[in-house]
């Protein structure tokens, strides 16, 4: 639940997202998952309550969750669902204004959602309110946990992806790297972070969204140090 960039292409995006947690909470790996819709998803599912940070859908879309929403909240269980879980049961409407619009809230921790498909929507809850948003596809864009960094590290990490994208040409491998190796030597809030090890990158994964060609997903877990690979045509 930490940091997500979003690059469009000519014929499709870049879609990446760093997850930093306790490793004991770690994903064995991307796991197939159909809502009660029919639609089909892969997820890295957490082991403890089940549900996921990301979920990359056949039909192209994806739904990522970043912990936090604007600015860092006390931690204060119990909570009445837990947000990895939220994230599943938004997938079950269209869009996530449908979704915002209709499930209650209350009761669950502060965090920020995105659907990226034919249009990006976010929304934040804060704990008291629910904040909606929408962007432009055709603008690249990065989000960062608001619980795990201050406003000034998340700063920081808007003028690394800046710099990455002044090359015109930057591709997903370009994109990919910089999930790997960004930052600048801070080992608790670079790209990918360790916090003595309660607290780190776990997993960072990759959908290259193509529409003239097969798409791509890419998962690094790398506290077991296993990548997996799928490709379909949207």
């Amino acid at each position: 639940m930490c940091t997500l960039t979003y690059v469009p292409q000519k014929t499709g995006a870049v879609i990446t997202a760093n997850r930093d947690e306790s490793p004991l909470r770690n994903a064995n790996g991307l796991a197939p998952y159909q809502t009660r819709q029919g639609s089909n998803y892969y997820i890295a599912r957490e082991p403890v309550y089940g549900g996921t940070n990301m979920a990359i859908g056949k039909n192209g879309g994806v739904a990522v969750l970043l912990n936090g929403a604007f600015d860092s909240h006390s931690h204060n269980p119990p909570y009445r669902l837990s947000r990895g879980l939220l994230l599943l049961e938004s997938l079950e409407s269209e869009h996530l204004k449908m979704f915002a619009n209709h499930f209650d809230f209350s009761g669950i921790e502060p965090f920020t959602l995105v659907f990226l498909d034919q249009r990006i929507e976010e929304i934040r809850w804060d704990g008291k309110e629910l904040h909606y948003a929408e962007f432009s596809e055709e603008q690249p864009k990065l989000w960062a946990s608001a619980q795990l960094y201050s406003r000034a590290v998340r700063a920081k990490r808007h003028q690394w992806f800046t710099e990455l994208l002044r090359s015109e040409n930057a591709n997903a491998e370009d994109v990919l790297d910089f999930h790997l190796t960004g930052g600048d030597g801070n080992v608790e809030n670079d790209l990918v972070m360790n916090r003595g090890g309660l607290v780190q990158t776990v997993s960072v994964t990759q959908f290259h969204r193509q529409i003239q060609a097969p798409s791509k997903l890419q998962h690094f877990n790398l506290v077991d140090n296993r990548r997996e690979t799928f490709s379909w045509n949207i």
